[in-house]
């Protein structure tokens, strides 16, 4: 017996709710015939490299002595949110 849900997964949520604030991707998600980012090989590969800048760049912010990080966010003319991420970080190497 199959059970219905309406759970898609992770993956597929995140990205419809990415769509849902982007007319670009949900463009995209509608009309692509070539790379829709549903198949599971895709979010596999997409995954797995978002992991892999996401362990570099723990072990570098691991290493460094110094480390700054800023947010800032705006609401446009249009009522859209717009967010900076500045991060900042001074290799153990530079520092004399």
């Amino acid at each position: 017996m199959r059970v219905l849900s309406s759970n898609r997964g992770n993956y597929v949520e995140l990205l419809h709710t990415l769509a849902a604030k982007d007319e670009r991707l949900t463009r995209h998600l509608e009309t692509s015939t070539v790379f829709s980012g549903f198949s599971n090989i895709i979010q596999n590969d997409l995954i797995a490299a978002v992991g892999d800048v996401v362990r570099y760049d723990i072990k570098e912010i691991s290493a460094a002595p110094f480390v700054a990080a800023q947010v800032d966010e705006s609401t446009d003319v249009t009522n859209k949110a717009q967010i900076s991420v500045i991060t900042w970080l001074k290799a153990r190497w530079l520092v004399k």
